[in-house]
């Protein structure tokens, strides 16, 4: 097969050039060996490429087809490996995210955006919604998801527990007296979640000892969007319960008060997962390199203190 590349290259040279003289130089060959090679090309395909004469040569009809397909061939070629050789400085290309709304907006989102400042050659496709993508399929590098990850061709690495937070702005508490335990929460305003899927109310647990204890709460305000209602809760509307990755800045902040903190429950860990397929996928080890480093830091989204040898 390379041998038949390197005929092919000789004619397109030898018509380039005008002369087969003129291939042999530009390919630092004998004229002999030139003539040889077109020679051997003519008899490979059973046609007659060139038509020779003392002054010069030109293409048959069969040459003239074969060629034109021959320079669309080599030039699909020539880009592939421009492309391919791109990934000698880094990784280069699209790399699909898909992340739920919580995860996406609050915490995936600003890292996205440090990571595409720090490495200008990857461009990110993210998806943020709470439907899930056919991850299976290949169109989807990396995604994040909430509990194991039992598909047996996907890696997953956890990244972070969730815990559930109860929690009420310092105005609702004095208002409404801060409650004595989780089964004063009776006798509360509580903000609750209701699942769009199946439309029940969401069960508050929390951890006592080695024990989940759940409770099933009631206020005047329900909905889809836990952004609402972390929302309702900074504002004053009620208590409400919630992931600590939504509501662990405002606690920080005093926006939000944290109730029972040694009752705050252990739900599902987050994961990062990616086909076992793409395991060696430079963006993906990249991506993940950064965002495990990101965490590690707690700090602004940066490049890595070690950049990869690329860099």
């Amino acid at each position: 097969m390379m041998t038949r590349v390197h005929n092919a290259q000789t004619l397109i040279e030898a018509i380039d050039s005008g002369s087969i003289a003129g291939a042999a130089r530009a390919l630092n060959m004998t004229r002999s060996a030139a003539s040889k090679s077109i020679q051997a090309l003519e008899e490979a395909l059973g046609v007659r490429l060139l038509n020779r004469s003392t002054r010069r040569i030109s293409l048959t009809e069969p040459g003239e087809i074969y060629v034109r397909a021959l320079r669309s061939a080599l030039g699909k070629i020539d880009a592939v490996e421009a492309e391919i050789s791109r990934y000698a400085h880094g990784p280069v290309g699209t790399l699909v995210i898909d992340a739920s709304v919580i995860f996406g907006k609050r915490f995936l989102a600003p890292i996205v955006q440090g990571f595409l400042e720090a490495y200008p050659k990857v461009s990110i496709d993210l998806h943020i919604g709470d439907e899930l993508s056919d991850t299976v399929a290949g169109n989807v590098d990396l995604f994040f998801r909430t509990g194991r990850v039992r598909h047996q061709d996907m890696v997953a690495v956890k990244l972070q527990d969730i815990v559930f937070r109860t929690v009420a702005a310092a105005a609702y508490l004095a208002t409404a007296r801060t409650p004595s335990s989780i089964d004063d929460l009776a006798n509360h305003n509580c903000l609750n979640y209701r699942f769009p899927t199946d439309n029940n109310v969401f069960r508050w647990r929390f951890r006592q000892g080695d024990t989940t204890v759940f409770r099933q709460v009631s206020g005047n305000f329900q909905t889809t969007d836990a952004e609402e209602l972390r929302r309702a809760a900074v504002e004053g509307a009620g208590i409400a319960h919630l992931p600590g990755q939504l509501v662990d800045d405002d606690i920080a902040a005093g926006r939000l008060v944290e109730l029972f903190p040694e009752t705050a429950f252990v739900s599902n860990a987050i994961s990062l997962c990616y086909p076992e397929a793409k395991r060696n996928d430079p963006k993906i080890t990249l991506f993940k390199r950064y965002l495990l480093s990101r965490m590690a830091r707690g700090g602004p989204a940066t490049a890595p203190a070690t950049p990869p040898p690329w860099q």
